[in-house]
């Protein structure tokens, strides 16, 4: 009897500790590889997105002034991403304004993409007549 009530404690410890992802595939962090707009494409580097439950944050190496970090709300519904409200962290938090956000090919603080691609590896998704291929991380 306690070799079971052992057990049982184990294994609900276990996963009671494991991760919850609610997003599937789409939780985690990914990097921008190319944003291809109607008459070029762009490879930005060491830009990346990262997607947890609800919320989005955008990490860029910088070689500016700008703020490095933001986060911003993350609606996942169907094949539909919204990304808005952003903020600066851990720096004073202030909301992003459209110059910060035009760093990380971003062009509104509310921004609806539609998913074309999204497995394990590759998330390839449109808004506003631009594509963006993002790879897991």
């Amino acid at each position: 009897m306690k070799k079971i009530l052992y057990i049982l404690l184990v294994t609900s410890t276990l996963i009671a500790c494991d991760k919850v992802y609610i997003n599937g595939d789409l939780d985690g962090m990914w990097k921008l590889k190319s944003v291809a707009y109607p008459d070029s494409i762009a490879y930005p580097s060491h830009i990346f997105y990262s997607f947890q439950r609800h919320l989005t944050q955008l990490t860029k190496d910088n070689d500016t002034d700008l703020p490095t970090r933001f986060l911003g709300n993350l609606s996942y519904i169907g094949n539909t991403i919204t990304m808005s409200k952003f903020y600066s962290f851990p720096q004073e938090p202030f909301a992003a304004k459209l110059n910060h956000l035009k760093e990380f090919h971003l062009y509104k603080d509310s921004t609806i993409f539609n998913i074309v691609t999204l497995n394990d590896e590759t998330l390839i998704m449109t808004s506003d007549e631009r594509t963006y291929t993002l790879q897991k991380w």
